[in-house]
């Protein structure tokens, strides 16, 4: 039985999508128990909702985490938050991992004080799979580091492969995301970090990559700042959702195309199982010592759920001691390679 804590405040929506989310999970999830953190406010809203629901616990917390928080405000709710106590549940081990759809930035600074750092790794990055033409892509950050410098995106590109290596087992290919592939092109910090990447991980590292690269489903991993990737990842689930909406309006549109609903339709659905971002709403807090993943503030009840799908994917997935021996490895390679 797996065990999940989930901080179900602070989202545009309320917590009353995350409620009908987790109750429509755990209905297809069998081998799941969820610990929900609400305020007091919600307390008995969500234990009326899930009543003589045995694998479902809430735990009343005397405040929570907005998106519009300052972080003096932050610092103040502090331990107390609904977030803080659902990253208690796992670094206590009642939980096996964290779902939160709070603040960004909160809950990378609560992760990193509750669960702790992988060695040698500053800060953690946001990661997601991405669907591609080819294997899924493993991206980040996508926001949790707006400006890093050139040792930073060495690191993010250690821990990316050490963890698409722990789910794969194989090496993995990964690149860095510019505005061309020639060596003089992009900022002085990325072209700092593709020198040291071509020396430090040459099994691993393919170069830089465009943007028009991301898709071609020819990389395991693509590093990035969090500005220029929060912007990638939000331009392609606009993309995504406007492609969408415009099969079915042509489609159902069409005269003929009406008659033919039963041929034209199981297409647009498989279609929509692969790049809807609501199927993709969930990201990892990579180099955290867990399992922390966030979800879109904006996610409705679906997006939610797809989120928990995801966490428990991972989770099944994660071995910790094995992930933090590759990312050593890597970065050992990297000491090493510096000193000669």
């Amino acid at each position: 039985m797996f065990t999940y804590a989930v901080d179900v405040m602070g989202g545009d929506l309320g917590p009353r999508v995350a409620f009908k989310a987790c109750k429509k999970f755990l209905r297809f999830r069998r081998d799941v128990s969820l610990t929900l953190t609400v305020t007091t406010e919600y307390y008995q809203e969500a234990c009326s909702y899930f009543s003589g629901n045995p694998r479902v616990r809430v735990i009343q917390c005397q405040s929570s985490i907005e998106a519009t928080d300052k972080p003096s405000q932050m610092l103040r709710k502090g331990q107390s938050s609904t977030m803080a106590v659902a990253l208690l549940e796992h670094q206590q081990g009642r939980a096996h991992g964290v779902l939160s759809i709070g603040n960004t930035g909160a809950l990378m600074v609560l992760a990193r004080q509750s669960m702790g750092m992988l060695p040698d790794l500053e800060r953690p990055a946001l990661a997601t799979m991405l669907p591609t033409r080819g294997k899924p892509l493993l991206m980040l950050d996508l926001g949790a580091n707006l400006s890093v410098d050139a040792d930073r995106l060495v690191q993010f590109a250690c821990i990316g492969a050490a963890w698409s290596e722990t789910l794969t087992g194989q090496p993995a290919s990964v690149g860095l995301l510019n505005v061309g592939r020639e060596s003089g092109k992009g900022t002085d910090c990325v072209r700092i970090a593709d020198e040291n990447l071509s020396e430090l991980m040459p099994e691993n590292y393919q170069g830089f990559q465009e943007g028009d690269d991301l898709y071609k489903g020819e990389l395991d991993v693509l590093v990035t700042d969090g500005f220029a990737g929060n912007i990638t990842l939000k331009a392609s689930e606009a993309l995504s959702d406007w492609l969408l909406e415009l099969f079915n309006r042509e489609f159902r549109q069409h005269w003929l195309m009406k008659w033919f609903v039963w041929l034209w339709l199981p297409a647009v659905r498989s279609i929509e199982r692969r790049v809807s971002p609501a199927r993709h709403g969930g990201a990892l807090l990579l180099g955290i010592k867990g399992v922390v993943v966030k979800t879109h503030g904006s996610s409705d009840a679906r997006t939610f759920r797809y989120a928990l799908r995801y966490l428990h994917e991972k989770t099944r997935n994660f071995d910790a001691l094995q992930l933090q021996q590759r990312y050593l490895n890597h970065r050992r390679h990297t000491a090493s390679s510096s000193d000669e």
